[in-house]
């Protein structure tokens, strides 16, 4: 039989410190209307997080990259390993960022928080995407060969081809905010791609201008053996988190 000792400290169940879940940020129930120089600031606002962060930040993106590449070379379950794994890093890289906004330092090990926090919220977002990607390919591949078949002519060709690259955008933003909404916000899936497609839908042409921009910039740093792309890729991933943070965050 055990004997209480009253002389003994109270003993509590140790956490670890370095690396906290996210706390939730509180998520607006409209996402924001914003403006183009809205948009185009972004990629100011990106930059200046970054003085004193560079090496964290452009450590975090080339593991990202290298990590999901790896996972490419993997026969038959490389590629569902990446698109479970990608949104498990890009959310570890926004974890990055907000630690840097509100305590203004920064962890290389955050890059790894979604693989024990909100990781099967996640990962269902990540299956949802990839079951999107396949009924789109399924829908527009049958319409094409079914209108090639049928002997359709160019104008028929260039509408499905309109509707398509709607339903590239209409993808690309079902998803685009996703990772951050769900990880930070604390949403579910289907609210996160809600709120996701609703925020750019209310800010269509801020959202355009910003993609055209950011692609011309991306181009450019390519152009020296893709060198300019360790300069670039960091600001515009703190300009990702800023586009967050104006839209939605309250």
């Amino acid at each position: 039989m055990s004997e209480i000792n009253p002389y003994q400290q109270p003993q509590a169940e140790l956490i670890d410190d370095n690396n906290p879940p996210a706390q939730p940020l509180t998520i607006l129930a409209e996402p924001r209307k914003i403006s183009v120089g809205d948009a185009l600031g972004w990629i100011g606002s990106g930059h200046k997080m970054l003085p004193g962060h560079w090496g964290v930040v452009l450590g975090a993106l080339v593991v990202t990259v290298l990590i999901t590449s790896a996972l490419q070379i993997i026969p038959l379950l490389g590629m569902i390993a990446q698109i479970l794994a990608t949104p498990l890093l890009y959310a570890g890289i926004v974890k990055i960022f907000h630690r840097m906004e509100t305590e203004g330092n920064s962890d290389f090990a955050d890059l790894f928080a979604a693989f024990s926090d909100r990781t099967g919220p996640l990962i269902l977002m990540a299956l949802a995407q990839l079951g999107v990607m396949l009924l789109l390919g399924a829908v527009f591949g049958g319409l094409g060969y079914a209108l090639g078949a049928g002997g359709a002519g160019t104008g028929a060709m260039i509408v499905i081809g309109l509707l398509g690259l709607v339903a590239i955008f209409g993808f690309v933003y079902l998803f685009y905010f996703t990772v951050p909404l769900i990880f930070l916000g604390n949403k579910g899936v289907g609210e996160a791609m809600k709120l996701s497609l609703r925020g750019f839908t209310r800010n269509v042409i801020p959202m355009i201008v910003y993609l055209l921009v950011t692609m011309v910039i991306v181009l450019v740093a390519a152009l020296p053996l893709l060198l300019g792309w360790l300069f670039v890729m960091p600001i515009l991933a703190g300009a990702y988190y800023v586009s967050f943070r104006q839209i939605f965050v309250e």
